[in-house]
Parts: structure tokens; sequence; C-alpha cells
């Protein structure tokens, strides 16, 4: 299953969900034109909104919710069976549903405007299902994945829509093994090695299953071969002002391109990115990537 990243530009904390899909799941191809009305939709008891509706209600400050989803995503479409009902008995959530790959005809169009997506909103990273929480324009709460009911409810009060205490959540523990050949490194040190034109690998990570179950696989190739690999991992945290924050990210996203899916291996050289692994692949696929 490809699991996805979280990205964090300007606002640097946010929640990880535990189950999602990724942007690799977009399709190839669309035989049938994709009409995108302007008017609000309405499918599942869901609000839809277009690229447009989204970024305008940001800017117009606007306080609401939104879901990012894709129409082949089984984890949304199983998430919707808690939410739906649950947005039933709290009608008052002005709550909308925003589908990543309903965003063009083509595939072109739907990774340009996918783009356009990120650029706007830094901490999306092409995962599925994620709720994002904005008051009078400003982003306020972040969660993604298949969250639990408990979750949902807590998400809600922490977003301000419901009053009383919070549920008891189950949580789950993804820490990852650590290993000498594994240097965790923030955005700016990151960018800087980037433009400093420094050849190494880089591992793009966040905090799940299958984060985790490839690390654990990982780090005995990295000691067979004696290959070091700087990380980031996600949710980022600030080191430096907003303004060093974005520069950052610019040269991040400018070198590497796709931060959609995680775990990801690049192998960065002289400022240019190739990317050897994504997702939680095999132990013979990570072998044959650091053969080199």
């Amino acid at each position: 299953m490809v699991k996805k990243i979280v990205i964090v530009g300007i606002v640097l904390l946010m929640l990880v969900g535990i189950f999602g899909c990724s942007s690799k799941d977009k399709e190839e191809s669309r035989k049938e034109p994709i009409v995108v009305e302007k008017e609000t939709k309405e499918t599942d008891g869901l609000k839809q909104l277009d690229l447009d509706q989204t970024f305008k209600k940001i800017d117009d400050k606007e306080s609401f919710i939104f879901m990012v989803t894709k129409s082949t995503c089984s984890y949304c479409n199983s998430f919707k069976k808690t939410l739906v009902p649950f947005l039933k008995e709290y009608m008052d959530i002005l709550f909308y549903e925003l589908e990543v790959d309903m965003l063009g005809e083509m595939k072109a169009d739907v990774e340009k405007n996918f783009a356009k997506l990120q650029k706007k909103i830094p901490e999306f990273g092409g995962g599925t299902p994620e709720m994002f929480c904005y008051e009078k324009g400003k982003l306020k709460k972040t969660a993604s994945g298949e969250i639990s009911e408990a979750a949902l409810y807590n998400f809600m009060i922490d977003c301000g829509y419901i009053k009383g205490d919070k549920k008891e959540e189950k949580t789950e523990d993804y820490s990852f093994q650590t290993s000498k050949r594994i240097k965790n490194l923030n955005l700016i040190e990151i960018a800087k090695k980037i433009d400093n034109k420094d050849t190494f690998y880089l591992m793009i990570t966040q905090s799940d299953r299958y984060n985790q179950a490839f690390i654990k696989k990982l780090i005995p190739v990295l000691e067979d071969k004696k290959a070091d690999v700087a990380v980031l991992h996600f949710p980022l945290e600030q080191k430096g002002t907003d303004d060093e924050m974005n520069k950052a990210y610019e040269t991040l996203m400018n070198c590497v391109k796709d931060l959609s899916v995680s775990p990801a291996v690049f192998k960065i050289t002289k400022g240019k990115a190739e990317k050897l692994l994504e997702d939680n692949v095999s132990v013979g696929d990570i072998e044959k990537a650091f053969q080199k």
C-alpha cells in the first residue's frame, strides 16, 4: 500500500494520520472530459469544492473545513462511512470535499493543479484523506488518514465546532529503528546541501506503519553497503523564520519535484534529484537501488 507524505511550509505542526492513499494512484489518462461546476455540488452528503472555490474561501478569510480525497482511495471511501453519519448529527459544521484526482481532464492537468494545491497549501503533501480546518482564512488544524470516530470528534473540538470533553483515542507506536547510517536533518539543512551541490542520499519519511516497515528493511542494506542517508521527516519542525522555511521548501521542491509519496529515497547529485525508491518496497528493490 502506498503511503503519502505531509508537506509543511509556513505552518509546521500537524497531525499525522494512520492510514491513507497516495497521489501515486492518479489515473494515467481520462477518456471523458471532466466538467468542473462552479456551483457547489453534493455527493455522499458532502458538499463538493473545486480548486478555485477552495482558494477563494481561503483568500476571503472564511472559516470552514474541507477534506482532500481521491475517487480511487479506498481509505477515503471507508472514512466517509464514519464521517457522513457524523456530519448528519452535527449539521452546523461547514464541511466540504475536494477530490484531488478530479482537478483536470488528463494526467498532466491533474499534476499541474495538484502542484497548485500544494503551493497554496504547503501542509498538503498528497495523501488522502486529509482534513484542513480554516478559521478566518488561517489554517488552524489538520488531520490525515482514516481516523477513528473519537479522533474525528476531538478534531472538531479543536476546530471549535463542538464543545465538551475529548474522547479517548487509541494511539499507535510508529517509532523508527535507528542507525548510525541514518542522519535526521531539518528542511533548512537539506536545502543548504542542495544549494552547495552536495552528492547525498535523501529519504523522505513520516510516522506511519508503512514508513516504519520500510526503514526496518532499509537499515541492514545501508549498513551492508556502508551508505549514509539524510532523512527529512514530516511533519516538519520549524528551524528558522517563515521566509527561511519558504525559501528552503522551494529549493527542495525545485530539486526533487515530487514529494507526494513516502517513504521515498532520492540520490541528489549537484542539485539534481534521481528518485531511487518509493513506497514500502521489497528488500530486493532496496538492494538494487543501492548497488551503485
